[in-house]
């Protein structure tokens, strides 16, 4: 199905390609607006040069990791949600996201309908859009 509305502009930020291309094309699929970048210091310069309502940010990237990206993304104006997506899972872990300002914490293996359904209703769309795994 084919949306001409877009759902939101979503930054995908992970070093792992195949996570990003997955990510980017179901998004998109669904009427998002997409972009990638492998790194904080790519997605830092993606989010100054154009505005994203929502980023999917990785915490363990080479380079500057997701929480430090975080902490960058909070002095941006207008601010995007930030959505971490890590295979941790402490509560140190999370703790340290949400001082950094995220919005949500998703641990990797997720599900790609309960990610949609997150981000969908962080964007205040909740039932647009088709359905996944009905």
């Amino acid at each position: 199905m084919h949306l001409n509305v877009s759902q939101g502009k979503v930054l995908i930020v992970d070093d792992e390609s195949s996570l990003r291309r997955v990510l980017q094309v179901s998004l998109a699929t669904l009427g998002f607006e997409t972009a990638t970048a492998r790194s904080g210091d790519q997605a830092l310069a993606l989010l100054c040069a154009g505005h994203y309502d929502l980023v999917l940010l990785d915490i363990d990237m080479p380079g500057r990791g997701g929480i430090e990206t975080c902490r960058e993304i909070q002095r941006l104006s207008p601010r995007p949600m930030v959505f971490m997506l890590t295979v941790r899972d402490g509560e140190g872990d999370k703790a340290q996201a949400f001082e950094a300002g995220a919005d949500d914490y998703i641990t990797k293996p997720f599900y790609l309908h309960d990610l949609v359904t997150r981000v969908r209703a962080a964007l205040g769309n909740p039932r647009s859009g088709p359905d996944w795994g009905k």
